[in-house]
């Protein structure tokens, strides 16, 4: 995690709170507009997680709204989705035309790239999520146009989205950077399933398979380091057959040691990016990760970043940046 950053209008002059969560807020919040129907009785509290992918806001208060503004948008260098789950009473997002409604554990999804609009009720509270938008277009490229989209957080798919957000948000803060990445990974693939199941883009899993599927990947999460990790030993943690469960992740065009693989490579591309692996060899960060066969490890890197780990490290990397079999576009 780079730092926690945190604004509340407690310590501050009545007179003076509505100002100061205007540019707190426009300024964690990629530029702004901010309006309160009662700016002397204004109250507020902010706190802002910024990991290597991820920002995590947690921000309650009074009534008030929010605008980004086609202003906002051209003095703007990146491009986020941000994703808002209400905890607590209601807020209302409208964004191409489209108003959601957010209660209690539901999820509304919007684009910093377009104007949007939040109406955020009196003693409001919700988590929200910042991450560059090929984060999410890379696993679900209609996402581009699903700005103002609700997540229905009490059914189905939803609910195990709301749930797992939750846990993993609060486990976040405080891992270490490779299990950061990996929860940070795994956080973006819960919206894309979410998004999808909602539209009807992804295979039409029943909820105890899509259980099966988030507890292998996170069991999978926690033991990728270890070599001797195969399909065998997945399964069994899984409870069911390798044929069984290879049957269900065929439904996402994977399979087990697909999976496997993909983590395993994943966390060495994310270690050769990051400068504090720097005194670490290629080697040293492939067998950290459970590689037991440099050169099998170097040729599937190749195939899927399309060059060697040497030249990824050094950053010639090619446009093709994760083509893995069993891609997270399917969650």
């Amino acid at each position: 995690m780079d730092h926690i950053a945190r604004y509340s209008t407690v310590d501050i002059a009545p007179r003076d709170r509505f100002a100061f969560w205007r540019e707190a807020v426009c300024e964690s919040y990629v530029q702004l507009g901010c309006e309160a129907p009662k700016t002397a009785q204004f109250s507020g509290e902010l706190s802002i997680a910024r990991h290597s992918v991820l920002s995590i806001s947690d921000v309650s208060g009074a009534e008030h709204s929010v605008v980004r503004r086609k202003r906002d948008i051209r003095s703007a260098t990146e491009e986020y989705f941000l994703v808002s789950l209400q905890r607590e009473n209601t807020s209302r997002i409208t964004q191409f035309g489209k108003q959601s409604v957010l209660r209690p554990g539901d999820i509304g999804v919007y684009d910093s790239a377009y104007p949007y609009l939040l109406e955020l009720g009196e003693r409001f509270s919700k988590t929200v999520l910042q991450f560059p938008k090929d984060h999410l277009l890379d696993r679900l490229p209609v996402a581009r146009m699903m700005g103002g989209t609700r997540i229905d957080g009490q059914s189905g798919i939803g609910k195990l989205v709301r749930e797992n957000t939750l846990s993993l948000t609060e486990h976040l803060n405080g891992s270490d950077p490779t299990v950061a990445a990996l929860l940070q990974d795994t956080l973006i693939d819960l919206i894309a399933t979410g998004l999808a199941a909602g539209r009807g883009d992804v295979v039409d899993l029943s909820s105890p398979e899509q259980h099966v599927v988030m507890r292998v990947r996170s069991f999978i999460a926690s033991h990728y380091s270890d070599p001797g990790l195969d399909r065998n030993r997945v399964a069994e943690e899984a409870g069911m057959s390798v044929r069984r469960l290879n049957g269900i992740f065929a439904k996402h065009d994977s399979s087990i040691t697909e999976e496997i693989r993909r983590r395993r490579l994943e966390t060495v591309a994310a270690q050769l990016r990051d400068p504090r692996y720097g005194s670490q060899s290629i080697s040293e960060i492939a067998l950290n990760c459970g590689f037991n066969n440099l050169q099998h490890f170097s040729t599937v890197f190749r195939t899927a970043y399309g060059t060697t780990p040497r030249a990824y490290r050094s950053g010639e990397r090619t446009a093709r940046q994760v083509v893995i079999t069993g891609s997270r576009a399917n969650v």
